[in-house]
């Protein structure tokens, strides 16, 4: 739920550094952390145990222990603005491009890069008592569907690429210049299986997600696996839906046996806020406060985002549904992360606490947001190499985005005053001067008012270039609300066709998060550019990427499916029927598909080393425990006359399985080449992307054959020996049985 001042107080810090509590146990540093805990759970009361495991947790003054704080993340820090550090400075958190144009650039260096800029902002800025340190961020759901309307919050549909995304995201805002603290807390969000608001007449808050044991092991859960065991963070959120009828922040399957017990989690788990709540309200999954306090606490939730803890934990410890045991744990939990963040220690021993106005909104973090939009940004078609345009041409500026600034942001960014003055327009404006460029807007994005057509199409009748930014909004996609139609909303299409009549060399710009149909746009116009939503710094970005300062590098993290893909219920998790969802197992004519994306320029690929990649043949049980057994060399040149940056892509195919997904993307790198440069791309094959999985939810290495494509390459692959089994659902459920029959 965005709410920028959720748990945000202006109170005095307390902690150890203040007397009398320097003196007490907890507070001696020498001590480890659990000691630490433990001597401290020791002198809480029931009362104060209970109400710590709430996001609104009053921390416990009597103890001198400050409230642990919450905040949003996702794309920069979601809060207010601190004191400028100068003229140049607004003391507001940078707003980079959102999670979905991330994953367009395919940079895991860009995301470790971000990240750690907004951890930074973010520590700052908390100095400042403006944002918290423990951060809902990032959102590692799965895009299976283009109408969900957080698509935009999420780097793609694919689950390896999401699980490389959190790998470093998480990881660049935990870690940072001081390894004796946590720079934040990241928390992995939201498990399991969630990505509908509202839909068909049901919310979030009542659906119960049919998911079969092979899409939760094979799809859904691969990113959060790589947020426990490759990134380490934190903390997780569990999801408001049910799945398979047991809700989501009430599944112990899920949180005790599986992300605990087999994955190895060490941090907290938190409700979306209000989600302990459905347990009992929308789900109907228990009938009493004390039931509903004892599903979310022994299912693994630790910390409920909103107040039913705070009001009926201790009531279900009095009346025996719980113990003060159970509480313990879960505080226990919670309480490591308050030292862990050095929240319990003197200021004066930590580099985290001196970081002010100086490291927010910095000349740097703006050139970031720029290179970072400009990375995301996706060239999808160029007939004729239109693009790039000539700047020294007059120019017609069109559409209802066309001068959009916080449209730019897309949800949860703070407040940010930068993008006001960098919309397309405005950049385009100062690229080429005011008097080279014509401005219209055409149409507003969803009305059918058609009255401003005719300015449009003057404007472009009178310019040698025409280029019409239309796309969705907030309005269209957001929390709690998912589209029914993937087509453009409005006239936007209408306006496109118009001004393409009146001028040949008409470019389409695209801003948005969830994909668009625009099937008449693709045959009618001859370039299109997919922008996203880009940040603070994406119309200049834009601007740089269709004058040809910069040569476009995106690679789509999705498939743009043609209208009719809604004749699929919305409400069906299968991945494979009904003509499948995403690339993975989409059978239909896409209109673009994952990983496609065009550049100024042309690259070529040879293998390294031609005779080892011809044909490869490893052991089962040797892929499966060793992650780097399989490697790819490839070197890449640029044989063009532009500079520019490229991902390289790497998909593997399972054959003669019938089961499996039709490809998968198992690597990627991103190297920048100067025009005639070759470099060298490694790519591995991790065990986990090479495994298949069957209906049952296991897990293997199987022996076969498998088509190894690296861009224009391909190979050959055999897997030998016997197979080797990496996971089995049946085996978690087979321990969770046995461990909820014991007394």
């Amino acid at each position: 739920v965005q709410n920028p001042d959720l748990c945000l107080d202006a109170g005095s810090f307390v902690n150890c550094s203040v007397s009398p509590f320097s003196s007490m146990a907890y507070c001696n540093m020498s001590l480890d952390t659990d000691t630490r805990v433990a001597d401290l759970l020791s002198k809480m009361t029931l009362t104060e145990t209970a109400q710590l495991l709430q996001s609104s947790n009053p921390g416990i003054p009597r103890l001198g222990v400050p409230k642990l704080r919450f905040s949003e993340c996702l794309h920069g820090v979601l809060s207010g603005c601190g004191a400028a550090s100068g003229p140049d400075s607004t003391g507001c958190p940078t707003s980079f491009p959102h999670a979905l144009g991330l994953g367009a650039t395919f940079n895991r260096t860009l995301w470790s890069h971000v990240s750690s800029t907004i951890s930074t902002e973010a520590r700052a800025l908390n100095n400042q008592g403006v944002a918290g340190l423990a951060f809902w961020a990032p959102d590692i759901n799965l895009f299976r569907d283009p109408r969900w309307g957080r698509g935009q919050e999420v780097p793609g549909e694919d689950p390896y690429l999401t699980a490389e995304y959190v790998a470093h995201y998480s990881r660049g805002l935990q870690e940072g210049m001081d390894p004796g603290y946590l720079k934040v807390v990241s928390t992995c969000k939201h498990f399991s299986a969630y990505d509908l608001e509202r839909w068909g007449g049901v919310d979030r808050h009542h659906f119960n997600a049919i998911v079969s044991d092979r899409d939760l092991v094979e799809y859904y859960w691969v990113p959060f696996r790589s947020c426990v065991q490759r990134a380490h963070a934190q903390s997780i959120m569990c999801s408001y839906n049910a799945v398979n009828g047991v809700p989501s922040c009430a599944n112990s399957l899920f949180h005790n046996t599986i992300v605990r017990d087999e994955w190895g989690f060490d941090g907290f788990i938190v409700s979306d806020c209000g989600a302990i709540n459905d347990i009992i309200a929308t789900h109907a999954y228990t009938s009493t406060p004390g039931a509903t306090c004892k599903a979310g606490i022994r299912g693994g939730c630790d910390l409920n985002c909103g107040g039913y803890y705070g009001g009926h934990l201790e009531d279900a410890v009095k009346g025996g549904s719980l113990t003060e045991a159970d509480l313990d744990t879960a505080a226990t939990r919670v309480l490591r992360h308050v030292f862990w963040l050095g929240l319990m220690d003197s200021k004066a021993e930590q580099y985290y606490t001196t970081l002010g106005p100086e490291s927010v909104d910095t000349a740097e973090h703006r050139q970031l947001a720029l290179q970072a939009a400009e990375q995301m940004i996706t060239l999808l078609q160029n007939n004729g190499n239109l693009l790039p345009l000539d700047p020294s041409k007059k120019v017609a500026v069109i559409g209802p985005h066309a001068n959009s600034t916080q449209d730019l942001l897309s949800n949860y960014h703070g407040t940010n005053t930068v993008v006001d003055s960098h919309s397309p327009l405005l950049a385009i404006q100062a690229m080429l001067g005011a008097s080279s460029v014509q401005y219209a807007q055409g149409c507003d994005i969803a009305s059918q008012d058609t009255s401003k057509f005719t300015d449009a199409v003057a404007a472009a009748k009178s310019s040698d270039y025409a280029i019409v930014f239309i796309g969705i909004n907030g309005g269209q996609e957001n929390e709690g609300h998912d589209r029914t139609s993937i087509a453009l909303p409005g006239v936007q299409e209408d306006l496109v066709a118009l001004v393409k009549k009146a001028n040949k060399n008409t470019v389409v710009v695209l801003i948005n998060g969830g994909q668009l149909a625009i099937e008449s746009t693709k045959e009618n116009v001859d370039a299109i550019v997919e922008a996203l939503y880009p940040g603070e710094m994406g119309g200049d970005a834009i601007a740089n990427i269709l004058f040809g300062k910069v040569s476009p590098s995106g690679r789509l993290p999705y498939t743009i499916y043609p209208a009719n893909f809604t004749e699929r219920s919305f409400f069906n998790m299968d991945l494979r029927n009904e003509s499948g969802c995403t690339y993975r197992y989409y059978t239909g004519n896409a209109l673009w598909t994952f990983g496609d994306g065009l550049s100024y320029t042309t690259f070529s690929y040879k293998w390294s080393t031609p005779l080892l990649a011809s044909h490869q043949s490893f052991d089962a049980a040797m892929v499966g425990r060793k992650e780097d057994t399989i490697q790819y060399t490839v070197d890449v040149t640029n044989t063009g006359k532009v500079d520019s940056d490229v991902s390289v892509l790497g998909f593997v195919t399972a054959q003669g399985h019938d089961d499996a997904p039709l490809k998968e993307l198992f690597d990627f790198g991103r190297v920048h080449l100067a025009a005639g440069e070759t470099a060298t791309v490694h790519l591995t094959v991790a065990p986990q992307v090479l495994s298949l999985v069957d209906e049952k939810g296991v897990e293997a290495i199987r022996p076969g054959h498998y088509k190894i494509q690296i861009e224009d390459l391909t190979a050959n692959l055999e897997i030998t020996g016997k197979e080797h089994i990496l996971f089995s659902l049946t085996e978690m459920k087979k321990r969770h049985e046995e461990k909820q029959s014991k007394p």
